[in-house]
């Protein structure tokens, strides 16, 4: 009897252990199918002012818009209307609207759970420049850049590491006692006046002011010091992306951070100026290729401002005529979802001309929040062969397709230097 009820407690067990298994794997397979979902529907869609767009998301969402009838026309199985305009992203969903504004969409998984709503912007068409020129950066940060703290060896012989867990990598620094500070000299005579003893720093942190003190150490060179790493500006080549009707551009398509750190630059303010690429190194698998050039600096050189440093890229105004926009140059901007994969164009300058090469579109991530929007392979042989695809350095040239301009190159993927990330124009004319 004992073996009986034995036998049967495992019996027992071993259902309850398959009917948990089972919840686990339809638990997760419903947060997989929900993460695909949100994957493939953005939070919120542009379309262009009389614009006919064609929607693909085949997923098993019921959209439902309020008050657009008159605005919005939808080609959909299920777009009847009865006050408000309905449709299925199951299937096609052809999209226009005649006027601009902002309207909202309410989805429904299976027609039956609210699942979540997205905006619509209807906005005017808009054509830029498409640039790819090499041009040099070069950027003053706002207030001066710790990268670290360091060990300084004083007069007496023993090792000191003053600023040590007081200052951190990121922090900027804008005045030092009542001093204002605006570059890496200025903060050394400051601690110099300071003389022996507490030196108070004034610096910006995550975007919130804060005072420090920090114990200065009279160095082997009889100088004072509070043994931190410092840096006032960067400087690199990089391509242009766009330029607007106003003259306003973008560069890049993600943001500068400084070299050590990682951590994207708060900026005073800086200048673009010409470059002339004398060397690309090419790209191999675990070593990506670069751009070499020189940059004419100097205030008559300087082609324009850099006035903005985002994720997304650099933005400012030109205002040399051999890079002024030119409507005839000039394409429509393409919104995220008219981007396909397939074959497209990007435009980059690898030695004295700019010139466009073959890719092909490969994945496309339309609720992308990074500028990893596209995965982007480079097919043409010339491009190839003269640096192994994508190189540093070409962050920012622009990605044509369809005769409309969709983004621009970001990143490369070290291991395959053929591949590489692009980001939407969408994102980048948002900043």
């Amino acid at each position: 009897m004992d073996k009986n009820l034995t036998s049967s407690d495992l019996r027992r067990k071993y259902r309850v252990f398959l009917a948990i298994a089972l919840c686990v794997n339809i638990f997760a397979a419903a947060a997989y199918y929900i993460w695909y979902i949100d994957r493939k529907v953005p939070d919120s869609i542009m379309l262009v002012e009389n614009r006919e767009e064609s929607l693909e998301f085949n997923v098993p969402l019921e959209g439902e818009i309020d008050g657009a009838v008159d605005v919005i026309s939808i080609k959909n199985t299920n777009s009847a209307h009865d006050g408000n305009i309905h449709f299925n992203l199951n299937q096609t969903v052809r999209m226009q609207a005649n006027n601009t504004g902002s309207y909202k969409a309410k989805l429904k998984l299976f027609g039956l759970f609210h699942y979540k709503n997205i905006q619509i912007d209807v906005i005017k068409e808009q054509k830029v420049m498409p640039s790819g020129s090499a041009v040099g950066l070069y950027i003053n940060s706002d207030g001066v850049m710790v990268l670290g703290t360091s060990e300084v060896t004083g007069k007496d012989g023993f090792t000191y590491e003053p600023a040590a867990n007081i200052l951190r990598a990121g922090d900027y620094i804008y005045k030092v006692n009542n001093r204002k500070v605006e570059n890496i000299e200025d903060v050394a005579e400051a601690v110099q006046d300071n003389g022996g003893g507490r030196v108070t720093i004034y610096l910006r942190r995550n975007n919130n002011n804060i005072k420090v003190k920090v114990d200065t150490v009279l160095a082997g060179d009889g100088e004072y010091k509070i043994g931190a790493w410092l840096r006032e500006d960067t400087e690199g080549i990089g391509t242009l992306t766009y330029v607007t009707e106003d003259n306003n551009y973008a560069a890049l398509g993600h943001g500068i951070t400084d070299i050590d750190t990682g951590i994207l630059i708060d900026i005073k303010n800086g200048g673009v100026y010409p470059a002339k690429i004398s060397q690309v190194i090419r790209g191999e698998a675990g070593s990506p290729g670069e751009v070499l050039g020189s940059v004419k600096l100097g205030g008559t050189n300087r082609l324009g401002t850099i006035n903005n440093n985002t994720n997304y890229g650099i933005s400012g105004e030109l205002f040399d005529n051999n890079y002024l926009y030119n409507s005839s140059k000039a394409l429509p901007v393409a919104m995220k979802q008219e981007v396909d994969k397939g074959k497209a164009t990007v435009r980059c300058q690898l030695g004295e001309e700019v010139e466009d090469y073959e890719v092909e579109i490969e994945k496309i991530n339309i609720n992308s929040k990074e500028n990893k929007g596209m995965v982007i392979k480079v097919t043409d042989k010339r491009l190839l062969s003269k640096a192994g695809g994508i190189v540093q350095g070409m962050s920012g040239s622009p990605v044509m397709q369809n005769n409309k301009i969709i983004g621009a190159v970001t990143h490369v993927f070290v291991n395959d230097p053929s591949r590489g990330y692009g980001i939407f124009i969408e994102d980048m004319l948002s900043e």
